[in-house]
């Protein structure tokens, strides 16, 4: 039985202060200040993202080792799909209408090319297939793109869908979990040199992060509670790499476990327990912060534009948790056509 308590944690606040950050991030390129702060090949808001990840993996691996493969698909839909379902309908018929309606009468808004219809139904998937709204968003730094941060959303998809096949096949083990983290961190070296004609490849870094986070929860008696000596390791190779060399080499595996050992052990263990204010505020950041910018925040300094943007979307994300998001998970445990009873998957370390 692990000695750790997987209950006493503080993921609550790390991920609500990564989706805060990833606003912080974008202040900069949105409002016209210049390049996100940190390293061009991971900045600010990706370094946020990545420790999203990390503790995603953890705790996604968590849910998998206790649920029915049908269980935790379900459970990933109801958390993932409802706020970001309403989200595009929000973007799609109330944000963007008023940009437009400073530009022409709303009667011509359900025609505009790319229609605002599309935006809803061509993205219902995750998949980013339409990321404007006819000439909506026009004459700002970021210019027409209505909601930049939604990318992730598949990525974030695909590792629980991952997780869910090495249910499925029963290996949701330490020792599959493991090798799968070395073919990402062999994925990120690849990409790292361009071999696969990019130099950016996100998808292999928060895939990486993930899985690191899928194995910490394995180990997380010997990692997370049993070692002294490994976190200022950790830290000491995260700092150096991120200011010199070797940051996708050995930084980015220090970060992710960084990331976990710090949410066992800061004191803040009922921050976002019961209400998590975190998907929302990633889900409507950056549309907030593209209409502060449209409607001139931008010119009261770096500043005042940050804190009104943070203020918009926290009105945003708590109507979303309330109204949307929380009234979706109340249905995690129903099973109308009985498709959960399978037992869960057999899950050793």
């Amino acid at each position: 039985m692990s000695s750790l308590d997987v209950r006493s944690n503080s993921f609550g606040l790390l991920r609500l202060t990564f989706a805060l950050l990833v606003i912080v991030s974008h202040t900069w390129p949105l409002g016209g200040f210049g390049n996100d702060p940190g390293r061009l090949d991971n900045n600010l808001g990706i370094f946020a993202v990545e420790g999203f990840f990390a503790l995603s993996g953890f705790l996604i691996t968590m849910s998998g080792s206790r649920l029915s493969v049908g269980r935790f698909l379900w459970h990933r839909v109801l958390r993932i799909f409802p706020g970001y379902w309403v989200s595009l309908v929000i973007v799609a018929l109330a944000l963007a209408p008023i940009v437009w309606r400073t530009m022409r009468g709303l009667t011509e808004y359900p025609f505009a090319s790319p229609p605002p219809s599309g935006f809803i139904f061509s993205n219902a998937l995750l998949f980013q297939n339409q990321i404007i709204i006819g000439d909506t968003l026009t004459g700002i730094p970021a210019a027409l793109i209505w909601n930049g941060p939604l990318y992730t959303l598949p990525m974030e998809f695909a590792c629980y869908l991952l997780i869910a096949i090495l249910m499925a096949g029963r290996v949701l083990t330490a020792r599959m979990v493991a090798a799968l983290a070395a073919a990402a961190w062999v994925w990120v070296q690849v990409a790292q040199i361009g071999a696969l004609g990019v130099y950016d490849d996100r998808q292999a870094k928060f895939t990486l992060c993930f899985l690191v986070g899928s194995l910490i929860y394995f180990l997380r008696d010997r990692l997370l509670a049993g070692t002294r000596w490994l976190p200022p390791v950790a830290l000491v190779v995260l700092v150096g790499t991120y200011l010199t060399w070797g940051f996708h080499q050995l930084g980015l595996v220090a970060w992710a476990f960084l990331v976990l050992w710090v949410a066992y052990h800061l004191p803040f263990k009922h921050v976002g327990r019961t209400r998590d204010f975190s998907y929302g505020i990633y889900i409507y950041g950056w549309p907030v912060q593209q209409m502060a910018a449209y409607f001139g925040a931008t010119q009261l300094g770096i500043l005042p534009y940050m804190l009104i943007c943070i203020s918009g979307t926290l009105i945003l994300a708590v109507g979303s948790w309330y109204l949307i998001e929380s009234p979706a998970l109340r249905w995690k445990d129903r099973d109308p056509l009985g498709w959960f009873r399978r037992q869960p998957a057999n899950v050793t370390s």
